[in-house]
């Protein structure tokens, strides 16, 4: 029997040689990602934000069991160099300052502990560097039920890092927790994660850019994204560095737009809500522009005309979607031979791989889509019921004070002598204050004294 620590040596030498033996030639690859990461907050420079991806795509395209794998990819210069059409010494140049960068990179991101196993706090391991956020009691995806709770979790986006000089490569061993996250992605049990196609961020030249995209991607099918100000700042990162919110959103916030709309697949409008004079809330409404098809982005397969028949009943989403799922069947189990390869696509697009999963996932978008609208209805209702009882409350003071004005004057001074009496006994402290308002004959018109008028009236 091979003893555990020979049998870790074992899987590592496996998942180096497969990682090297893994690489990506072009920027034709889909980028398959947990929500929790999609809303996370972190800030990165845009290169290292493109490692990152990356070497999650990597991962997720190995060739290697998910139960072995343990974190590590390797992204060689000549890759990032093929992928963003830069030239070798400057593809090393950035992927090392960037695999730096990611070192000390931290993720701030939402969980959800479990309660239905009855736990309050969960056990804590006697050596505490086994601890794992993402376990049975702590969940990157909101459960089902009810018995839960929502809170932030601060994790490493690395283990370690390296580069080789020599190689031209760089190295990085993903935390447990990441781990996690990409490993359960699409998950069966728990459909949470956005999809899209890596050559349409290269053009988007900063991160907030990026993750602006990554976030339009979430929400295309509810058709909008509202978040309040602060949690806009959390996600870039920036909550710090911009607390005036006009400097943030014209730094930020509308640069990042304005590139998403030139990018051409979306049309993004800004919408913002008061509160007074204070902006709460910025809102980004996503409408889909209609892109003409680049069979670069694409396989082989799915460019040649000779296979349109094959898939014209699907939507540009869903072709990506069986391609995808196709992929990962392929990578899974290792299949080399070209024949198979386009036998296997057929297949999928024959019987609309992992539409099944879209279906869902778009349920469940529309499902929030209604819980916003719901909201928005409400937050209107009640706000025009403040309107309308303000508007009452204003006719009504309106109407006392034409009522008290076209009594005769002895009337008006027995009812303000009476009113003052009456305030002498009860609120002796607002007696000052009346009597400065009757020297200058407006009482009956100040709202503080109202309810002492109508009793001295008899007005309910």
């Amino acid at each position: 029997m091979i003893s555990s620590k020979l049998e870790k040596t074992f899987v590592e030498n496996i998942s180096m040689e497969k990682f090297f033996d893994k690489k990506l030639e072009t920027a034709d690859f889909s980028i398959v990602k947990h929500n929790t990461l999609v809303e996370s907050s972190y800030d990165l420079s845009p290169v290292p934000n493109n490692i990152m991806t990356i070497a999650m795509t990597k991962a997720r395209q190995t060739n290697m069991s998910s139960d072995l794998w343990n974190g590590e990819v390797v992204i060689s210069a000549q890759e990032y160099a093929n992928i963003h059409k830069v030239s070798l010494d400057d593809a090393y140049k950035v992927l090392k300052r960037a695999v730096l960068e990611l070192e000390e990179t931290k993720i701030i991101c939402d969980a959800y502990y479990d309660f239905s196993n009855g736990e309050v706090v969960p056990e804590i391991p006697p050596n505490l560097t086994e601890i794992s956020f993402f376990s049975d009691s702590i969940l990157a995806s909101k459960p089902k039920h009810g018995k839960f709770s929502k809170m932030k979790l601060h994790i490493r986006l690395v283990q370690k890092i390296g580069y080789s000089d020599t190689g031209s490569f760089i190295y990085l061993k993903f935390s447990d927790d990441i781990l996690h996250l990409i490993k359960n992605a699409t998950n069966p049990d728990a459909l949470d994660y956005t999809q899209y196609d890596y050559a349409n961020t290269i053009e988007l030249n900063t991160t907030p850019a990026k993750r602006l995209y990554e976030l339009v991607c979430k929400w295309r099918k509810v058709g909008n994204c509202r978040k309040q100000v602060d949690e806009w700042k959390i996600l870039f990162g920036v909550f710090a560095k911009y607390p005036n919110v006009a400097e943030f959103k014209r730094r930020v916030l509308q640069p990042a737009i304005n590139q998403v709309n030139e990018q051409g697949e979306f049309k993004l409008i800004l919408e913002q809500e008061k509160l007074g004079r204070a902006i709460t809330h910025f809102n980004i409404v996503i409408e889909e522009q209609m892109v003409t098809e680049n069979p670069v982005q694409s396989t082989e397969f799915f460019a040649k005309a000779s296979n349109v028949n094959l898939f014209e009943s699907l939507s540009e989403t869903e072709r990506q979607t069986v391609k995808a799922t196709a992929d990962r069947y392929i990578a899974k189990n290792r299949i080399d031979e070209e024949t198979h390869k386009r036998n296997i696509y057929k297949k999928a697009i024959n019987e609309r791989w992992g539409l099944l999963e879209v279906d869902a996932q778009q349920q469940e978008y529309q499902k929030q889509a209604e819980e916003v609208k719901k909201k928005l209805e409400a937050d209107r209702l009640s706000k025009l019921e403040k309107q309308q009882e303000i508007l009452r409350k204003e006719q009504e003071s309106k109407q006392f004070v034409q009522l008290f004005e076209s009594l005769d004057v002895g009337f008006q001074i027995e009812v303000l002598d009476r009113v003052r009496n009456l305030i002498a006994t009860e609120v002796p402290v607002f007696l000052k204050m009346f009597d400065k308002e009757n020297d200058k004959k407006s009482a009956h018109t100040d709202i503080r004294f109202r309810s002492y008028f109508k009793r001295i009236m008899a007005i309910e």
